[in-house]
């Protein structure tokens, strides 16, 4: 055995392999999202239920009553999508909305515009939404029996796995704005450098 030091022949990843590198973890993020609601959505089907509707419902068992701006932007989907999921929930008689009118914003006179100050002021409506008693009911019944098929398909996974890939799913979603668009400006430079060449 040789007393030299060890040297690594190691190199800098190139921006191409970096490419490729975070392409395939997208890939295999996708694909096994994809796989986890497959195996779970026959089990949902069961309780005549699909992944957004019990979604909705885990939500508002989880927080209680919401907005209906509120719970699309946590659900990540468009108003019009979480409309026709809430009204089949309604349908069954799980769910509940209401247009609620909230208070007037709290404004100085003075930044009102003169023709309006003095006058009663209104607060504008929202939708909001929420679990009936047998929605409520419904709930505690299906969640325990869904998170023992959930908690069996993530049995491969100790518990500080369980942890990092929360913790990693939680980092993709906030994003680094500033690394994004530092790494897109690279790509298209490299992109432009190979056109050249």
């Amino acid at each position: 055995m040789s007393n030299e030091p060890y040297q690594a022949t190691c190199h800098r990843p190139t921006q191409k392999e970096k490419t490729r590198r975070a392409f395939r973890a997208y890939v295999d993020l996708i694909d096994t999202a994809e796989w986890m609601k497959g195996e779970l959505r026959g089990q949902l089907e069961s309780f005549d239920l699909t992944m957004g509707g019990f979604r909705v419902l885990e939500l508002l068992y989880r927080e209680g009553p919401l907005a209906m701006s509120y719970a699309a932007e946590k659900r990540l989907c468009n108003r019009q999508n979480l409309d026709v999921i809430v009204k089949r929930l309604e349908e069954r008689g799980w769910v509940e909305r209401a247009l609620v009118k909230l208070p007037p914003a709290e404004i100085k006179p003075s930044h009102l515009p003169k023709a309006t100050r003095g006058k009663k002021r209104e607060g504008r409506r929202i939708g909001y939404m929420r679990l009936t008693a047998q929605g409520e009911k419904f709930v505690g019944w299906v969640l325990p029996k869904h998170a023992k098929v959930v908690k069996s398909l993530m049995r491969v996974l100790d518990a500080r796995e369980k942890e990092s890939l929360s913790r990693i799913c939680r980092k993709l979603r906030e994003g680094d704005i500033v690394k994004y668009f530092s790494e897109i400006r690279h790509v298209d430079e490299e992109e432009e450098l190979g056109a050249r060449n």
